[in-house]
């Protein structure tokens, strides 16, 4: 992620003041938020490219979807929205807790 100095903290910025766990966001949007000039843009949008491949696990949101916006941009822009969703963390314990519960059928 060393290519992404403070992309990571923009967006759990982002996403926390929402208060959904789940939304929709374009480039566009955190660059009007946040005050970013047109040169970050690439690497915010390449970001959002690699938390879609899976890229980095140990990030706490990950990209389900990736659709083309309505176009209201200039023809030679491509311009993007981003289905972005915390994810859901379980420790081994209680993987393995579910786990025994689904055996013993306890649960």
């Amino acid at each position: 992620m060393r290519k992404y100095i403070g992309i990571p903290e923009m967006l759990e910025e982002y996403m926390a003041e929402s208060g959904s766990t789940e939304r929709w966001v374009t480039v566009r949007e955190l660059r009007e938020r946040f005050g970013l000039v047109r040169q970050q843009c690439t690497s915010v949008a390449r970001f959002f490219q690699r938390l879609h491949e899976g890229a980095f696990c140990q990030f706490p949101f990950i990209v389900l979807k990736i659709e083309h916006a309505p176009a209201y941009a200039p023809r030679d822009m491509k311009v993007c929205r981003y289905l972005i969703k915390r994810r859901e963390y379980y420790s081994a314990q209680r993987k393995r807790t579910e786990r025994l519960e689904t055996i013993h059928g306890t649960k």
